[in-house]
């Protein structure tokens, strides 16, 4: 499975390179809308207990210091895990259409049936890569990591790979 998810990643992220003729920008700021971002994935990639992932993101127009997006959202699985966190993200346009996103958070995590993650503070950090269509919409494949960070008596993470749809908020209230 490893193998299969670091395939699809490279191949991204050599088609993102591909297409970044013209030089990048960060997004945000006046470049970029507030993003409503709906995501499906699978937990726990690199373990036998997988779960469905279902996640709704904001990720807001304004970047602080033109680099740093906030970011806020929930994690639901299909284990009735879920998490709430807050963090930053970094969106960087390559060309025209292609996007990659690195982004961290930290927010409160109920085990559910799920997986226990060994503290209810857990942090998420992760990479998406994407098509940015001209309507300023997104699709981005994403793989990220959970984890407290040490702070509880265990610290077993998990990895998720997931799929998401972001739409400009502008366009919603049009």
């Amino acid at each position: 499975m490893r193998l299969v998810l670091g395939k699809i990643l490279a191949l991204l992220l050599v088609a993102g390179f591909a297409g970044a003729a013209n030089a990048q920008q960060f997004l945000g700021n006046n470049n970029d809308s507030g993003l409503l971002e709906f995501s499906t994935g699978m937990v726990d990639i690199t373990q036998d207990e997988e779960a469905a992932e279902f996640r709704l993101d904001y990720r807001f127009q304004h970047a602080m210091f033109g680099v740093l997006r906030p970011i806020t959202g929930v994690m639901v699985t299909s284990d009735k895990a879920a998490h709430g966190y807050g963090g930053l993200a970094m969106d960087v346009l390559w060309g025209d259409h292609f996007v990659s996103s690195i982004y961290t958070s930290v927010g409160a995590y109920h085990q559910g049936d799920g997986e226990d993650l060994g503290h209810w503070i857990e942090f998420r950090s992760g990479l998406e890569l994407g098509f940015r269509f001209d309507s300023r919409e997104r699709l981005s494949l994403g793989i990220s990591h959970i984890s407290n960070a040490s702070i509880g008596d265990e610290n077993p993470g998990t990895e998720i790979l997931s799929l998401t749809y972001a739409i400009p908020i502008d366009a919603i209230f049009d």
